[in-house]
């Protein structure tokens, strides 16, 4: 297992138990991030602790994480995964609703010379999360499939 894949699993362990106040041991003070439609670029790991506060940190509980794909690079890596959590906070000007709500995310990481992750870009369907929120998500596979989505929605519309 590469450097960054190990920090990977450290930082997502902590966060998914909320222990936020710990992410110095697996984030560099410089972390530099871009949370695709959420931040953008970002520099500090007191940015991205606030960024996280505010956002999905505040909004979810419950969180468990699933890695569905990696590509471990030693001092990078990429993974394919998938969130589930408990709406229980404001997220994207939607109170919480107590919903739970799945996403796919494709995050990639890389290290610094000291073993923590210093640089993240992170690309997540937020529109598909905030209409799980809302109760208004299509029905949209979730595995490969021959099933012609976009017909369907045409033939269907809500």
């Amino acid at each position: 297992m590469g450097r960054a894949l190990d920090a990977y699993r450290q930082y997502r362990m902590i966060a998914d138990r909320g222990e936020l106040d710990r992410l110095s041991e697996v984030i560099d003070e410089d972390f530099v991030e871009n949370c695709i439609g959420l931040t953008g670029w970002t520099v500090g790991l007191d940015v991205a602790l606030a960024n996280l506060r505010a956002g999905v940190g505040q909004a979810f509980s419950d969180r468990h994480t699933e890695e569905l794909e990696v590509v471990d690079g030693g001092d990078a890596v990429v993974i394919r995964g998938e969130i589930t959590a408990v709406h229980t906070g404001p997220l994207l000007g939607i109170p919480a609703t107590k919903r739970q709500a799945r996403w796919e995310f494709l995050d990639m990481y890389r290290v610094g010379p000291d073993g923590r992750l210093n640089w993240h870009f992170l690309v997540t369907d937020w529109n598909l999360v905030r209409l799980q929120l809302l109760d208004e998500a299509p029905d949209l596979p979730t595995t490969p499939t021959r099933r012609a989505v976009q017909v369907e929605q045409q033939q269907h519309p809500h």
